[in-house]
């Protein structure tokens, strides 16, 4: 598949984490823009450790980048992130926010909830981020319900989608957004 801005895909149906597999990949010197997908997740995680079901119909990647930026901007570039998803996801017809640190909130009328989680980690000296994985899940086709407060995209329109349609869309955005960041 070819997605914009990505120099290379590796499509997975299930693994354990693709945040996992790419920081492996990023320590092994993997090119910048490698796009790390699965369709399943048996360990996936967010922020602080936490868990991120990661069950069939959901979207699940993580992005390798090789931005040379100092780590002091990470916090300012994790939320660029969460805008790019927000902007993306808000162009299926739901309205989407970010909410601060890395979540973006998805609504339409009274239903509400978390559809999309980010998260990014780095390594490098302390001048610069040598590689960054940046770490997306959103709550596309699947049960998102069965965790407090999620919320899927289609539990919200009614309707299934395709996720690399969805991820299409974000990778649309986030190229702009990164464009704009760097």
């Amino acid at each position: 598949m070819n997605f914009p801005g990505v120099a290379q895909v590796l499509h997975l149906t299930v693994t354990d984490s693709t945040q996992n597999v790419a920081r492996f990949l990023a320590d092994q010197g993997a090119e910048d823009r490698t796009l790390v997908w699965a369709d399943r997740q048996t360990a996936g995680r967010g922020r602080l450790r936490r868990r991120w079901a990661s069950g069939p119909g959901g979207l699940y990647f993580s992005l390798i980048l090789r931005p040379g930026f100092p780590p002091s901007r990470l916090a300012d570039f994790n939320l660029a992130a969460a805008r790019a998803a927000a902007e993306a996801l808000g162009r299926t017809g739901i309205r989407a926010r970010v909410k601060p640190p890395n979540d973006v909130i998805g609504s339409m009328g009274r239903l509400s909830g978390k559809i999309c989680g980010i998260l990014a980690e780095a390594c490098g000296p302390s001048r610069r981020v040598d590689w960054l994985v940046l770490g997306v899940g959103i709550n596309v086709n699947n049960a998102a319900r069965t965790t407090p407060g999620a919320m899927s995209l289609k539990a919200l329109t009614g309707r299934s989608w395709n996720p690399a349609g969805i991820l299409r869309g974000f990778l649309e955005q986030f190229a702009l957004a990164y464009s704009n960041f760097r």
